[in-house]
């Protein structure tokens, strides 16, 4: 245990009512934080990052939700592929498992570079969706100069988790100005707007609706080296069978 005096400013600080928290020390503060939206008992969900080789195709990755550990059997999305985990390692030391928040490498056992790449998702059952079109809500930032009106037609590039797509406007369903008022079955939309629409992206990409994964269903659509606007998923289609 970290003894207190070795925080002398926060004790000052709690005793004058300036931390707004019943923690007398700051270690105990740490201690008593819960990391929301992160269950290390969910299915596995682990965007990859980066991937090379070194006897074996290695990926690297941050751990969103899920407990990764050697030996398990995952499905690398979007590809729905099956693998075998080889390896886990974090820093170049190996572990027995990997939980929410950890960024780690990952050994995937008869796999080529192929088939690991920026962008996948490494899930265990059920795995993630993996779209090409998705209702979102977003909100509208900047816009290009050749391009000032957010409508039907709009092209940007779709940045969600470590995956990046060619996007595109095909419907826009509802508007709200800055005045919260909503303009159903409005046709286009200026900065400061928040927009409800349909976007289609020209190859399928592994995520979730936002209040399911909120890490896979929060993105940013960006062109000309601007963010135009930022956004969550909130409807996905309806499974095939």
């Amino acid at each position: 245990e970290v003894d207190s005096s070795d925080c002398k400013w926060w004790a000052d600080s709690w005793k004058a009512g300036d931390n707004n928290t019943d923690k007398p020390t700051l270690m105990s503060l740490l201690d008593s934080l819960e990391m929301k939206g992160r269950d290390p008992n969910a299915p596995v969900r682990m965007p990859i990052l980066d991937r090379y080789t070194d006897r074996g195709t290695i990926a690297m990755g941050k751990v969103e939700s899920g407990t990764v550990r050697p030996g398990m059997k995952i499905t690398m999305m979007p590809t729905r592929q099956k693998y075998k985990i080889d390896g886990v390692w974090k820093e170049e030391l190996p572990l027995k498992s990997a939980r929410p928040g950890e960024n780690i490498l990952v050994k995937v056992a008869n796999a080529s570079m192929e088939d690991v790449q920026k962008g996948f998702v490494l899930c265990t059952d059920p795995p993630c969706r993996s779209v090409d079109k998705l209702i979102c809500q977003v909100m509208i930032m900047d816009l290009p100069d050749q391009a000032k009106i957010f409508t039907a037609g709009f092209q940007a590039n779709f940045h969600a988790h470590c995956a990046e797509e060619e996007a595109t406007v095909t419907k826009i369903f509802e508007t709200t100005n800055r005045k919260g008022v909503v303009n159903k079955g409005a046709r286009f939309a200026n900065v400061g707007m928040t927009v409800v629409c349909m976007i289609e992206l020209s190859r399928t990409v592994p995520c979730e609706t936002f209040d399911d994964y909120p890490f896979l269903g929060r993105f940013t659509l960006r062109t000309e080296g601007k963010t135009c606007a930022i956004g969550v998923i909130k409807k996905l289609p309806p499974k095939k069978d």
